[in-house]
């Protein structure tokens, strides 16, 4: 939600109501990262790619805030080299980094 915030109240919840219309929930039980990321490729077409890579590092950055003992390489950041990261998908960035992988959409966590 802060990243859709930062594109101005008014765009945040025209775009909250145009995903609404498509069925796309952002209700913290109820919300699925993958129906949100088709949703925003539906409005945005490849744009919307900023917008999760965007999402992806707020992600990062309150997880070092936290101070959190994790391993980045899972999220193509250390170790796995540049060009991991960017061949990796926003998307994909932000399932790693949350634990979701293709056979666990829908799956609340």
């Amino acid at each position: 939600m802060e990243v859709l915030e930062g594109l101005g109240e008014e765009t945040m919840q025209a775009i909250l109501w145009q995903m609404s219309t498509q069925g796309v929930s952002c209700a913290p039980d109820t919300f699925d990262l993958h129906i949100f990321a088709v949703g925003m490729r539906d409005l945005f077409g490849h744009g919307a790619e900023s917008i999760l890579e965007e999402i992806y590092q707020n992600i990062v950055c309150r997880l070092e805030t936290f101070e959190q003992t994790l391993s980045y390489n899972g999220f193509g950041n250390v170790g796995g080299g540049s060009t991991d990261c960017m061949s990796t998908s926003a998307l994909q960035k932000i399932q790693s980094i949350i634990g979701i992988t293709d056979g666990q959409r829908g799956r609340k966590q």
